[in-house]
């Protein structure tokens, strides 16, 4: 007697090449995968929106109609814009693999037909350049708000004397940190799947202290233990000596070689972000639940 032949339920879904669960992108896999996160989650998105945005013109609101107290130039509103940026992106970007916290969700995340690098992806753009375009864009529907109530309330305009990414240059480097803490706090939820944000702040404060720990050791064998010159340095950077007699006294500062100052910089701009977020690619291909 011949047995029949035992069909596999699954057979037909798993040969279906927009829906194996390998590593190749696919960019039709991806956007199902992108819907299905949204599906999920866009309680949470439409919820932390408003209240980003409402905090933004709630604060500012309160201050003109309450406290009549206007805002004269751009650059006094400035302060709130950079820190809405970076806590409000960190703490969003700490939350990004949020669901490996929970057994039940992380297995569903990680048996999700979809490839880790289209999970990665995808969580990335949203954590990071989607959060960067909604922020602005909630600014400046944030600041032409609060400039119309204040002109209604208290007939007076805000002066436009700041520009974000004008001279002096270095205001673009308050963007290059806030891409490379994204990185960070990205790597971090990778790691720290509970408490993500307070862990990966502590993680990266001990960093900090390392590093600061091993550039006193560093300028106390170059310099010796007289005078103490590691409480008078920008850690591999800069070192100040006071010198000089009893009743007079000056500062000669001892700077690193321009090319490693470039070196710095360049590392800033292309390479610790990137390298971040590979190693975070990476940590999160070896999850197991």
């Amino acid at each position: 007697m011949r047995s029949s032949p035992i069909i596999n339920p699954s057979r037909k879904y798993s040969t279906d090449p927009h829906m194996q669960p390998n590593n190749v992108f696919n960019v039709r896999r991806m956007q199902l995968y992108l819907q299905k996160h949204f599906t999920d989650h866009y309680r949470f998105y439409g919820m932390g929106m408003l209240a980003i945005f409402g905090l933004m013109t709630g604060m500012a609101l309160l201050m003109v109609l309450v406290a009549r107290q206007p805002f004269h130039r751009i650059n006094e509103m400035v302060p709130f814009y950079y820190i809405g940026l970076f806590f409000g992106g960190l703490l969003f970007t700490s939350r990004a693999f949020n669901e490996l916290g929970s057994k039940e969700k992380g297995v569903d995340f990680l048996m999700l037909p979809a490839s880790q690098f289209e999970k990665f992806i995808t969580l990335f753009l949203i954590s990071s350049i989607g959060y960067f375009l909604f922020y602005h864009i909630s600014s400046y529907l944030s600041f032409k708000i609060i400039e119309s109530t204040q002109l209604a309330a208290l007939n007076q305009k805000i002066e436009r004397n700041y520009d974000f990414l004008d001279n002096p240059k270095e205001k673009v480097y308050i963007y290059y940190s806030y891409i490379v803490l994204q990185a960070a706090f990205l790597l971090g939820a990778t790691y720290f799947h509970k408490y993500s944000f307070i862990k990966t702040v502590l993680s990266i404060f001990a960093a900090g202290f390392g590093l600061w720990l091993v550039n006193c050791i560093i300028v106390t064998l170059i310099f010796g233990f007289g005078h103490d010159f590691w409480k008078r340095s920008v850690p591999f950077l800069l070192v100040s000596s006071l010198e000089g007699g009893p009743t007079s006294w000056h500062t000669t500062q001892y700077l690193i070689p321009e090319w490693l100052q470039n070196t710095y910089l360049f590392m800033i701009k292309f390479v610790i972000a990137p390298v971040l977020w590979t190693i975070a690619y990476f940590r999160l291909k070896d999850q197991e639940i």
